[in-house]
C-alpha cells in the first residue's frame, strides 16, 4: 500500500465484518438488563478485533515513513484522519477492558494496549509535523 486511503478502506471493510454473524447474534440478543451475552465471549472477540486491527498497524507506518506529512493531499490527509479515529476508538475500548479489575494485570492485553498507545502517538505527531510544514 502506497496511501493512507487505500489503507482506510480496507480498514472499513475489515470493522464492517469483524466476528460477523457472532457478533451480530449477541447484539441482536442483548436486551439489558434483563439478559446480556456471555462477557467473556463478547471480551474475546474485542480483543481478537484489536488484533486484527493492529494487524495493519505495520502498513500504516510503512505509508507514514514514505510521505511527507506536509505534503498529504486533502483526500490522504482525511483518510489519514480517519484511520485515526478508528485507533483512537480502539484504544479507549481497550482501556475500558483493563479498568475491570480482573484484567488489570492481563499481560497480553496490556502489551495491546501500549501498542496502540505508541502508534496514537506517532500518529499524532506526525500530524502535527504535518501541520508545520
Amino acid at each position: 500500500m502506497k496511501e493512507f486511503k487505500e489503507l482506510e478502506l480496507r480498514l472499513q471493510n475489515l470493522l464492517a465484518g469483524l466476528d460477523g454473524d457472532l457478533w451480530r447474534k449477541m447484539v441482536n440478543e442483548a436486551d439489558p438488563p434483563r439478559f446480556m451475552p456471555d462477557e467473556q465471549g463478547a471480551l474475546d472477540m474485542v480483543y481478537r478485533d484489536s488484533k486484527a486491527l493492529g494487524g495493519y498497524i505495520p502498513d500504516l507506518m510503512s505509508i507514514m515513513r514514505k510521505n511527507v506529512a506536509g505534503e498529504l493531499d486533502a483526500e490522504n490527509r482525511q483518510a489519514l484522519t480517519g484511520i485515526l479515529g478508528h485507533l483512537q476508538l480502539m484504544t479507549r475500548i481497550l482501556m475500558m477492558i483493563l479498568l475491570l479489575p480482573r484484567y488489570h494485570d492481563h499481560e497480553d492485553l496490556i502489551a495491546t494496549f501500549n501498542g496502540y498507545r505508541q502508534t496514537l502517538k506517532f500518529v499524532e505527531e506526525y500530524l502535527t509535523d504535518g501541520a508545520r510544514s
